[in-house]
């Protein structure tokens, strides 16, 4: 339960500064794939996220 915390905590930290490489990852995914403007975002949301929890395990276990 305490790792969980301490990926979250992480995480939260990261939120702001892996919104740039998610917007560049859907703009990757535009280019071969028409979107609309609510995919967008919600794919734009989704990598936010991922990417975020992904640094707060680096964090975590690295």
């Amino acid at each position: 339960m305490k790792d969980i915390v301490f990926i979250l905590v992480f995480s939260v930290v990261l939120l702001f500064f892996s919104i740039f490489p998610a917007i560049k990852i859907v703009e990757f995914i535009e280019k071969r794939k028409k979107l609309s403007s609510r995919e967008h975002n919600v794919y734009t949301v989704i990598f936010t996220i991922l990417i975020s929890l992904f640094g707060g395990m680096f964090l975590k276990y690295f």
